[in-house]
């Protein structure tokens, strides 16, 4: 095995590095430049507080639309704190990145679109809308994690109370397109793996938001599209090819996804929100188009880096390490802001 001298090569890596039997390297090497570029394992390692109900947004009936901000906001519960930013603004701050929740309380609830502000981490301002929903008594998992939220935005009145609470959803520090990148997830007292949820960051460079095949849309109302990868809910579509009537290319759709296969357009992010479908008539012949993700972070799509669910209860004292694999686009000589975080959180 030829030595090599860092793992952080300044240029390109050997082609022939392992492959040829014939090369001069000698034992030990020559090389003075290493071999590369490789990544580096970045430990992941919090303390999280369980995810509490109402500990962003104590549980409010507003009878019209209603901004919560400021003193309004929740404090002290859930690993939470009341914190002033340098330009003024009052927020609640989480203890780690997560994402938040709605829960709706008993009785028959009206769905309002409850938009989230605040800002991710790294000081990105994002938004996130979640959907309190007709169904009473239910939480709804937001997929952003905020670490700080500025103000809780009502469409309308709800009917029963609703609550914004924070979740055991947590955000990851980096983007992590394949779920390989996790190379161990563990919690206290345990040398067994975790087996929580990975939801992959929100990024071009990933299988489920590459160009796609349809194999089949169906001639249905609404038509459904099936692919060898279903992007995320909220994302923004094109198709390419011969897609069926009324189906056209080079116009945006909005995707909501039915299975790991499968998914339903909609011809604008009111429609998506409002769960209408575009109907299909025309006939389709298998394979003569694919679906084109265009990813634009919105207030509907997922976090741009990703989140992690643990199987395991939080509680404040157990630690959750996450090892993850980073690559050379993230931490290399040539890595990128983008690389290492994703496309920019809105």
């Amino acid at each position: 095995m030829p030595q090599f001298s860092d793992d952080l090569f300044l240029g390109s890596a050997p082609s022939y590095v392992g492959t040829n039997a014939n090369n001069a390297f000698g034992n030990p090497s020559p090389m003075d430049l290493g071999f590369g570029p490789m990544g580096r394992v970045y430990l992941y390692d919090v303390v999280p507080a369980v995810g509490t109900t109402a500990s962003v947004l104590s549980a409010k009936t507003p009878t019209v639309a209603t901004t919560y901000s400021g003193a309004s906001l929740a404090n002290g519960t859930g690993g939470t704190t009341k914190v002033t930013r340098t330009d003024g603004t009052i927020v609640t701050q989480l203890d780690y990145p997560r994402a938040v929740a709605v829960t709706t309380a008993s009785g028959s609830p009206t769905n309002a679109q409850i938009t989230i502000s605040g800002y991710d981490y790294y000081n990105q301002p994002m938004t996130e809308i979640i959907q309190s929903g007709t169904v009473a008594s239910t939480q709804t998992l937001g997929r952003k994690a905020f670490f700080q939220v500025s103000s809780v935005a009502f469409s309308g009145g709800t009917t029963v109370a609703v609550s914004v609470d924070t979740s055991n959803v947590l955000g990851l520090p980096c983007r992590i397109s394949d779920a390989s990148y996790v190379l161990s997830n563990k919690v206290s007292g345990s040398l067994a793996f975790d087996s929580g949820t990975l939801a992959l960051g929100f990024y071009a460079n990933t299988t489920t938001y590459s160009t796609q095949v349809s194999s089949a849309i169906t001639t249905a109302s609404p038509g459904v599209v099936t692919v060898p990868y279903a992007p995320a809910s909220g994302t923004i579509i094109q198709f390419t090819g011969t897609p069926p009537a009324p189906l056209v290319t080079g116009t945006n759709y909005w995707w909501t996804l039915v299975s790991g296969t499968t998914g339903k357009v909609s011809t604008s992010q009111a429609n998506y929100l409002a769960g209408t479908f575009v109907n299909v008539s025309g006939t389709y012949s298998a394979s003569t188009a694919s679906i084109v993700p265009t990813l634009t972070s919105s207030s509907v799509t997922p976090d741009t880096r990703g989140t992690y669910t643990p199987n395991a209860t939080l509680n404040s004292s157990l630690r959750l390490v996450l090892e993850l694999g980073l690559t050379a686009i993230q931490v290399g000589p040539q890595s990128t802001t983008t690389g290492l975080l994703g496309i920019a959180q809105a």
